[in-house]
């Protein structure tokens, strides 16, 4: 079986940004390079220094399958993208398994939008068809997030096939500042401690203030 990849990326649901009630990828494409050689699968990301990226906001504005991006955070940038052929013995695909992720950090698959890669109920194991994909991030947490991944070659059931060394890649994702060391801190304004020269200032207008009252 080989899987090959072409260089193009023609997906409506990732559509112009022209239109409000589309989701868009939230910046430039990151491809997570896959190449199986000797038996062994390597991953590499196209551009290193886009390791990290930024979610942005939706306010509630999506119909249809996107609506599950409604009021949270969310980035579509990394895809999974084929360097070159891959082949794999018959009745075998290559297979993505989540290695651990942030605990408020969801995943959907691209065009579908359904759970996947341990969102929820769904299986941890997922399934790459060698075709580019940018499946969905989304959060509601402000902060950073990450999602770790072993890429191995298995048989259909998602079982790893004897003989093959698996790759590993690290994802990383920033939504906005984190704001929950600040939670359960006292409301309202306290006005900073004034320094002994402020309250110099202070006492001096106290005095002239109380000779204009007499």
């Amino acid at each position: 079986m080989k899987l090959f990849l072409p260089c193009t990326l023609v997906l409506a649901a990732i559509g112009s940004s022209a239109y409000a009630d589309i989701p868009t990828l939230g910046g430039p494409m990151s491809h997570m390079l896959v190449t199986l050689f000797q038996n062994e699968i390597f991953i590499t990301f196209e551009s290193p220094s886009m390791a990290t990226v930024e979610m942005q906001d939706n306010a509630g504005t999506f119909t249809g399958n996107p609506s599950v991006l409604n009021d949270l955070g969310y980035n579509a940038q990394f895809g999974w993208l084929a360097n070159g052929f891959i082949s794999v013995p018959p009745s075998s695909g290559i297979f993505v398994r989540t290695s651990s992720i942030s605990e408020h950090l969801s995943v959907f698959e691209q065009g579908s939008y359904d759970e996947i890669m341990g969102t929820n109920t769904s299986p941890d194991i997922w399934q790459w068809d060698g075709t580019m994909i940018h499946n969905w991030y989304a959060t509601q947490v402000h902060g950073t997030h990450h999602a770790s991944y072993e890429v191995f070659v298995g048989d259909l059931s998602g079982n790893p096939l004897d003989g093959f060394t698996s790759g590993f890649i690290d994802l990383n994702f920033i939504y906005g500042p984190d704001l929950s060391d600040r939670i359960g801190s006292i409301t309202g304004s306290i006005g900073a401690v004034p320094t002994p020269g402020a309250l110099s200032v202070l006492a001096l207008g106290a005095i002239i203030g109380g000779r204009r009252r007499r």
